[in-house]
């Protein structure tokens, strides 16, 4: 282990062989160097422009895959339309040819309907602590 790693200082006796060109070039390379480490150590310590590469990072990987979901959606909703498209006739045949069942579905859904609103308002006059509808507890 003789040999000088190039960025340990020269010698004083070594330092005084060297010519005046050799030593500006030496010094040149070493403002180079520190340069570079300063550079490196205020970008590690500017923790603002750090977080804004980040968020600029970050926001780019959502924009990607919002783009990819949108286009996902897109597709799955051109085959569902396809399959609307499809089966509408069938649908519409089987609901003028039966009035019966439209009325039945008619009635179940607005029951459902109706008892839910219902059921909906009584856990909220619950939850408030409250009076029901016709004024007792």
């Amino acid at each position: 282990m003789s040999g000088a790693h190039p960025a340990d200082p020269p010698s004083r006796a070594s330092a005084a062989d060297r010519s005046p060109d050799e030593l500006r070039e030496e010094i040149d390379e070493l403002r180079a160097e520190l340069g570079d480490t300063v550079e490196e150590l205020a970008h590690r310590v500017d923790v603002p422009a750090r977080v804004r590469a980040k968020r600029d990072e970050t926001a780019t990987r959502v924009r990607a895959k919002l783009d990819e979901t949108t286009a996902w959606l897109q597709e799955q909703f051109a085959q569902v339309r396809a399959v609307l498209a499809k089966k509408a006739p069938t649908v519409e045949a089987t609901l003028r040819d039966r009035p019966g069942l439209v009325g039945g579905i008619t009635l179940v859904v607005s029951y459902l309907l109706v008892s839910g609103l219902r059921r909906r308002k009584r856990r909220q006059t619950a939850a408030a602590g409250g009076k029901d509808g016709d004024g007792t507890r």
